[in-house]
């Protein structure tokens, strides 16, 4: 196997399709096409096969696929480690992240690990959570800053730290009557089961914020009347606080955005398990970099797990 066979594979199995691979690759597709004829014939097995959902791996092309992650995953490995050997410092970071993670701890963490790696490049992915999953399979990333749980692979974790949910609607609100304050919390708390019969405003089910509000309210037997969804949690907050029903979000998404109206914020009880928990992946079996470990350990340092972010 050699760093164009990989590529061209690679493209075919993530587009599921020769004349979508051949664009990505810039190839014609009688090119491609020939180029994986004679890759089959070489080996003496179909590694792709067609059906109504385009192509999809035979059980040996999806072994030979495995084989090309571990193979690109064993060079830059070696890569790294022949940097860290010569102690020139120099690589390549590449961090996968949602947009809101990201804008929370980047900006914390990389002025301190650019100064102990000022010749590292770092290479920043944003994305869902579902994108960020894919970019870890395919080995696209080193790490990837995500929240639990993870959906469709198996990858290893280090947690970071929970991040309390909070439930949002607006200033005047009868529920907001019901609340009671505990001693040295910013907000006050609310039974959830006070809002069963309430609107919910919501982000797509495939989004992880919305995975854990589910959760959430399946703990208080709530089947939710979601009046309106929305990928963006800012947009949920914000019509949460001009009265067009409630919202669960993490608390350290607040400080991020600015309302119509400061809406009212309440945190709810420890059985509702209203947190998720935030993590650094990365694939499977790596070794981790002594730079990759550094920009974990110094995430630890500045987010450990009884901070909220």
């Amino acid at each position: 196997m050699n760093n164009k066979e990989w590529i061209y594979v690679l493209a075919l199995a993530s587009e599921r399709s020769i004349s979508k691979a051949a664009e990505k690759l810039y190839l014609t597709q009688p090119a491609l096409s020939l180029f994986l004829s004679r890759l089959e014939a070489q080996l003496g097995v179909e590694l792709f096969t067609r059906n109504k959902n385009g192509l999809v791996p035979t059980y040996a092309g999806e072994y030979y696929i495995q084989m090309i992650h571990k193979m690109v995953n064993l060079q830059e490995n070696f890569e790294q480690e022949l940097c860290e050997i010569n102690k020139m410092q120099k690589g390549r970071l590449k961090i996968g992240t949602s947009v809101h993670i990201g804008s929370l701890v980047l900006p914390e963490v990389l002025p301190l690990f650019q100064r102990k790696y000022p010749n590292v490049d770092v290479l920043i992915t944003e994305g869902s959570s579902e994108k960020l999953e894919s970019l870890l399979e395919n080995s696209e990333v080193d790490i990837s800053l995500m929240h639990l749980p993870l959906k469709s692979i198996q990858a290893e974790y280090e947690i970071i730290c929970k991040d309390r949910y909070v439930l949002a609607f607006a200033q005047g609100h009868p529920l907001a009557k019901e609340a009671y304050y505990k001693q040295d919390e910013k907000y006050p708390y609310l039974d959830l089961t006070k809002a069963g019969t309430e609107k919910f405003i919501l982000s797509f089910p495939g989004q992880r914020v919305r995975q854990i509000s589910n959760l959430i309210l399946e703990k208080a037997g709530i089947e939710p009347d979601v009046t309106l969804v929305t990928s963006s949690v800012q947009t949920a907050l914000r019509f949460a606080s001009v009265g067009l029903g409630m919202t669960l979000l993490p608390e350290s998404y607040i400080q991020l955005f600015r309302c119509p109206r400061e809406p009212f914020f309440c945190y709810l009880e420890d059985w509702y398990e209203a947190y998720w928990t935030f993590v650094i992946a990365y694939p499977k079996g790596n070794v981790l970099s002594t730079v990759v470990r550094n920009f974990i350990d110094t995430t630890k340092n500045l987010f450990s797990k009884d901070r909220s972010f």
